[in-house]
């Protein structure tokens, strides 16, 4: 049976055409340097991955409430967060408690 080819000279194109104008932003406000308080500079975020898909953004809160919290972040449909500590020196001693529970 012989083989079918098809010879199309047609190409995608994009429905709105790319101007200069139009490229995706960050939803984040950029920061330089001078615009940080000092109390930013000090904040570490932690990822936290394999939550069970009951737990809930109030759940991470308290089990984080022994360090000082800026932000806490839940995708409960994707099972992990993102918690924000005001200070790198409660990173690993967060980790070290809270690893595997």
């Amino acid at each position: 049976m012989p083989r079918s080819y098809s010879r199309s000279n047609s190409r995608s194109r994009s429905r709105s055409p790319i101007t200069s104008s139009s490229y995706r932003r960050s939803r984040s406000p950029v920061r330089n340097n001078n615009d940080q308080d000092d109390d930013d500079i000090n904040n570490c975020r932690l990822h936290v991955a394999d939550l069970s898909s009951n737990c809930t953004k109030r759940q991470i809160e308290k089990a984080f409430d022994k360090w000082p919290l800026v932000e806490v972040w839940h995708a409960q449909a994707s099972c992990f967060a993102f918690v924000v500590l005001r200070n790198h020196e409660d990173v690993q001693p967060a980790i070290n408690e809270l690893d595997g529970r």
